[in-house]
């Protein structure tokens, strides 16, 4: 009973599959769509943004600001003149217009410190999205070869069925001539069960690394990774210690490190302008209208009268004649006790500072061990691929030998069952480290920030 039940479980998963078609991707498109689609990504770009317009206000707080205002009102009802009785008043509108302009024209070296802060700040996040974008493409990678090994164990698997069937049959066959015993007949049924059930669990790996690969791209549905063989291209022998000595310096994490201590020797500066004065200019000019009243007499400045001007009610917002005025200023402001709050300050700006310097040296550190283990599992996953081509040839081989001599009567099956699972997890072995090598290959691509 229990063939049947596992065949039908195969046909079940089989039509699982035919149910819904895959969409399949090249690695190129999958490292696109990734780059586009991952939330990591997204957020990386965005801080991008934001950082660059925090760099392009530092550098505008050099220039001076300007300020309009504009306001009217509407006035009118019974008022009561100086005998006491009350006069009926026509509405009118009283309107003021102010532009105004001011600059600061010493603030401590405040804003340059800003600025190089802001200029810090944004190549911190230039190097945090390089390290995410190579962040992405290892994870993008590592999906994308775990559907690709998947479907090759998926393959593997395929074979050991049609050699437990071949097994079988063969089996079956010199029962019948009475060449055999029944114990060989279950002992090959049990592995052509087992090879059926292996078959079951490796579609159902092939489906999850394709739903993995989906949400990685951020695709709906299953994606299935096209096979490409210049992918597997072995890289040359790599100069270890000229990688080592530029990723040390150039790599992502390192870069971002350092410019987060230059964000904080930044910060310093910001919180010593607080021992400096601050020197600022203003100006303004107001126009007003509307105003209700009597004339005004203009005059020059002997104080003869050169003028008189009516002011009279209007009737509409912003109507009537304007009369205006300036004012300028200059003031300095110089604070000599403000609670200890500049001292806290340049105590946790020298506290950050010496905290980002430390961050920066460990960052190193991990790069440097980081290297090192990446360099041997590249190196390790070379000469397995190697190993476990040796060791398929020669477990086909012994597999190829013990089948002729049970046919010759001259082995047992389990010799040949013991051959064919040997030669079954040989190729399972030179699968998974084919693509173990690609993935230590996309790890140490990450660590130093470019492809190899």
């Amino acid at each position: 009973m229990r063939a049947p039940i596992v065949a039908l479980a195969v046909l079940a998963v089989a039509g699982g599959a035919s149910a819904q078609e895959p969409r399949r991707v090249a690695l190129e498109e999958a490292l696109r769509l990734a780059a586009q689609s991952q939330p990591a990504m997204v957020t990386a770009r965005q801080d991008v943004r934001v950082a660059n317009a925090q760099e392009r206000q530092a550098g505008a707080a050099f220039l001076p600001s300007l300020n309009t205002a504009a306001s009217t009102s509407r006035s009118g009802g019974a008022r009561g003149n100086q005998f006491g009785v009350p006069t009926q008043v026509t509405s009118f509108f009283s309107s003021n217009v102010r532009l105004s302009a001011s600059w600061d024209a010493f603030t401590g070296f405040r804003r340059g410190a800003q600025r190089a802060s802001a200029r810090a700040t944004s190549d911190q996040r230039d190097a945090t999205l390089l390290r995410q974008e190579y962040a992405t493409a290892l994870a993008t990678k590592q999906a994308f070869f775990a559907a690709l090994a998947n479907r090759e164990l998926v393959s593997v698997s395929e074979t050991r069925l049609r050699r437990a069937q071949e097994q079988l049959n063969l089996v079956s066959e010199r029962l019948r001539l009475g060449a055999t015993t029944r114990s060989d007949s279950l002992r090959a049924r049990v592995e052509y069960g087992n090879a059926q059930l292996q078959l079951v669990e490796a579609q159902a790996s092939l489906r999850t690394a394709q739903a993995n690969l989906a949400r990685a791209l951020g695709v709906v549905g299953l994606v299935d990774a096209a096979a490409d063989t210049s992918l597997e291209a072995r890289i040359a022998r790599l100069d270890t210690a000229a990688l080592r000595n530029e990723a040390l310096a150039t790599a992502p994490s390192v870069r971002e490190a350092d410019a987060a201590v230059r964000t904080s020797r930044a910060q310093i500066g910001v919180s010593r302008a607080a021992y400096f004065p601050t020197v600022s200019l203003s100006a303004s000019n107001s126009w007003i209208a509307g105003i209700a009243g009597g004339p005004s007499v203009v005059r020059d400045s002997t104080g003869a009268v050169v003028d008189t001007v009516v002011y009279e009610p209007t009737g509409m917002p912003f109507g009537g004649r304007y009369s205006s005025g300036w004012q300028m200023s200059l003031s300095l402001n110089f604070p000599l006790f403000n609670n200890l709050t500049r001292e806290t300050n340049a105590i946790s700006s020298d506290a950050g500072l010496r905290s980002a310097e430390a961050r920066a040296r460990d960052a190193r550190l991990l790069l440097d061990a980081n290297l090192t283990q990446a360099f041997a599992a590249l190196d390790a996953a070379a000469q397995r691929i190697d190993i476990a081509r040796i060791s398929l040839t020669a477990a086909e081989e012994d597999l190829r030998l013990q089948r002729e001599r049970y046919r010759l009567g001259a082995s047992t099956i389990f010799e040949v069952l013991t051959s064919q699972v040997a030669a079954d997890q040989a190729q399972v072995d030179l699968v998974r480290a084919r693509y173990d090598y690609l993935v230590a290959r996309a790890q140490l691509e990450a660590y130093v920030g470019h492809a190899l």
